[in-house]
């Protein structure tokens, strides 16, 4: 956002994500409605069914059989999130699809570039008037809501003070690594072929992705 937009004008709330309780109470419900389930499978696989996290090809394995499902699970879940009501105070409820909708009418469409407002707004805001922006007040002591940001934002600095705008000396990042497929074409096709006669395969419970990997690593160690 700085550099399409510039700096110092406010472009990024630089800050924890208190400044946004709503992104993070969004990151509780993803995890809560399908994140947790795929972490937790994923840390059985290593401690009990031989997934090595150093080793590439149990890397790619793990994409090829799991990476679809997953993002089936994202997709089918934010759109019954994008439906569903928020509560807002002093507003009408409603779901993020209507408040897409009626901002849209009301304002028109925007996006990361802009057409005008770069030049007009350009110097009138910067990051230091943001400094409170979007804290709200209540949900910061929720206890569940702070839990999830401390586990995964460990290292954010003064976590009792809402009102650091100041870079972070560390942004959460989580660096996937391409893995190269250590089969061949033919041998791709046929482990497709093994699996597709299993229910597991067309199942996407944790049971079925469990059963799924025990046979998918057993026939890529025949090869």
């Amino acid at each position: 956002m700085e550099e399409v937009r510039g700096l110092g004008r406010g472009s990024y709330i630089w800050g924890r994500s208190v400044h946004n309780i709503r992104i993070e109470r969004l990151w509780v419900d993803v995890t809560c409605g399908f994140g947790h389930k795929w972490k937790e499978l994923f840390r059985l696989l290593e401690v009990s069914y031989d997934l090595n996290v150093d080793r590439d090809a149990d890397i790619w394995l793990l994409h090829h059989l799991f990476l679809g499902a997953i993002n089936r699970d994202a997709e089918q879940w934010a759109a019954a999130w994008n439906e569903h009501t928020i509560a807002r105070r002093g507003e009408r409820h409603s779901s993020p699809t209507q408040m897409y909708v009626r901002g849209t009418a009301a304002h028109g469409r925007r996006g990361v570039y802009p057409m005008e407002d770069v030049a007009r707004e350009a110097g009138r805001s910067s990051d230091e008037h943001y400094a409170d922006y979007g804290v709200d007040w209540d949900d910061l002591e929720h206890r569940r809501i702070r839990e999830h940001h401390d586990q995964y934002n460990q290292d954010d600095g003064d976590a009792t003070n809402p009102f650091l705008t100041d870079r972070p000396g560390r942004l959460s990042h989580v660096e996937v690594p391409e893995s190269r497929c250590p089969l061949r074409v033919e041998q791709v096709r046929a482990l497709d072929t093994y699996l597709a006669q299993f229910p597991c395969y067309q199942r996407a419970t944790m049971e079925s992705c469990l059963e799924l990997w025990i046979v998918a690593k057993q026939f890529v160690l025949g090869l």
